[in-house]
Formats: structure tokens, sequence, C-alpha cells
């Protein structure tokens, strides 16, 4: 079952160009058109122009959308999205429409008009009622040149970002050493000494038998030295490691950017020159 996929792109020259890329990869030119305005049209070169004023410069772009989806949908009440199609063309803009024959068709030509530059319709026409618009008026002057180019005037909005990290840095340490000292030291020690004493004292009794013996008697002195000993004692220990701790820094920055504001602009009251100026005439057959 065939199916019709819709382009919109903002000049008629891309349009014409994504045709040509479809034309290459075998869809019939029969089965796409591209609409667009006449001032657009007669832009052209004098070839191009030869080419195809029969289809684009006899009748409005505007009419020519309205009849082909009147053709597709049948003399019933169009998609808001017809509309949408016929202002994107008022405002410079082209579509192309292609008659897709299956669904692998339709795949690859979505992906061709989407690497063409086709735009995306549902964000255009959110930018439209940003500055006021409702739907499409077939009354409504079509764009100059000069008024496609103002409104696709593009200003950037800029917002920058905060991006905060961590990176290591050396704040300090400690170094451990272990050598060996020598402190002079004071004890005192009670020490016992041991001599032999002799008592003489006179006397006077009668010797006895005992007394006329031979006996020795043999007293040793001794006395005690200061006998000096050291041990080595573990008193403490010092052990080196590391501990982590974290901590909650706040980092206050001004990040710069711009704002883009949208104003409503009056239009020149009817009666005045400039109403004709943007006017074209629309002719059908």
């Amino acid at each position: 079952m065939s199916q019709v996929l819709v382009g919109v792109f903002d000049s008629f020259e891309q349009a014409d160009q994504a045709l040509e890329q479809l034309t290459q990869t075998g869809i019939a030119r029969s089965n796409m058109e591209v609409h667009a305005n006449n001032q657009t049209a007669h832009e052209l070169t004098e070839e191009t122009r030869v080419e195809r004023s029969a289809a684009h410069t006899e009748e409005s772009a505007s009419y020519k959308i309205g009849r082909f989806f009147g053709h597709l949908f049948g003399g019933g009440e169009h998609p808001a999205e017809v509309g949408h199609y016929q202002e994107a063309v008022r405002r410079g803009g082209a579509i192309l429409t292609v008659i897709v024959l299956d669904e692998p068709q339709m795949i690859a030509v979505r992906s061709a008009l989407h690497e063409a530059g086709a735009v995306d319709i549902e964000e255009r026409v959110a930018q439209w009622k940003n500055t006021g618009y409702e739907g499409y008026d077939p009354s409504a002057a079509q764009y100059s040149a000069d008024d496609t180019a103002a409104e696709r005037k593009s200003f950037a909005v800029v917002r920058e970002s905060l991006e905060v990290g961590k990176r290591e840095i050396q704040t300090g340490g400690v170094r451990v050493y272990s050598r060996a000292t020598e402190t002079p030291v004071s004890e005192a020690v009670t020490l016992r000494e041991e001599h032999a004493t002799i008592e003489q004292r006179p006397v006077d009794r009668i010797a006895t038998v005992e007394d006329l013996k031979a006996a020795s008697v043999e007293v040793r002195e001794t006395a005690e030295h200061a006998v000096v000993a050291k041990t080595a004692h573990v008193v403490e220990e010092v052990t080196v490691g590391k501990e982590a701790s974290e901590r909650t820094e706040t980092i206050n920055e001004t990040l710069r950017g711009t704002e883009v504001e949208v104003e409503r602009v009056e239009g020149v009251p009817s009666g005045l020159p400039g109403d004709q100026a943007d006017s074209l005439p629309v002719t059908r057959p």
C-alpha cells in the first residue's frame, strides 16, 4: 500500500536537491513533487525554470498543496498539518512530497529526507506560535526574501556548565627514624662485709686440761661486690601508617549565559503603503 511522506525544507533549493538525491536512489520522479512559492521559483536558474515552470509558476504553491492533500484525503476536512505545510511555504520554505510503495522504501526515504536537511514541522510551528501564529491564513501575504531572512536569523542561547573535579596534591608527611641512644644512670646499692675481730682481755684463773690442749680457729672474712647486668625491655611501639578522611567543600562560581526574549511586534495598520509591499498576486488556473 502506497503512502505519502512530506519533507519540509527552508528553501526551494534544499527541497530540489533532496529530490535529485532521491531520484538517484531509484525513486521515480513522477512520485515526487516540490511545492514552493512563485517568488522562490523565479530565483532559480533559467534552465531549472524552463524545466519546472509548468509545475511551479502557473499556480500558487499553497493552492497546489491544498489540492494535493484534497486528492489525498478526499473532500473531507484536512488535518491541521496541511495548513502548517502551507504556512511553511508562505514563509519562504518548500515541501517535498514523496509517494512510497512499501515499508522499506518509506524507511529509506525518511532517512534521506532527514539527511538532506528536512526540518521538524512541529518544532517550527512551536516557534511560529511564540510570535503569534494561530494557524494558516490563506489571505496572508507571501514572505519576501527579507522577511524570511529576518525570521530565520538565529540567536545563540549560551549556558555555561560547572564541572568540579578532584586532583591529588602532596600536603606533607612524616618520616620515622630508629637510632641507638645512651643514657647515663646512677643506682645506689648496699654492700655487706664481714671482718674477723680479735678481742683480748686479762683473766686470772687456774688452767684446766682443756686449756692446755693445742687448738686453732679460722674465721673467714666476706665482702659483697656490686654486680652489673643489663637487660633490654621493649617499652613502646611506634606504628607508621595512613588513615583517610573526607570533607565536603562548597564551590561558589558564577555561570554566564545568554537569554533570548521574543517580543510581539504589531503589524502595520491596513491602508498604509506597507501593506501592499509584501503581497504577491496569486493566480489559479
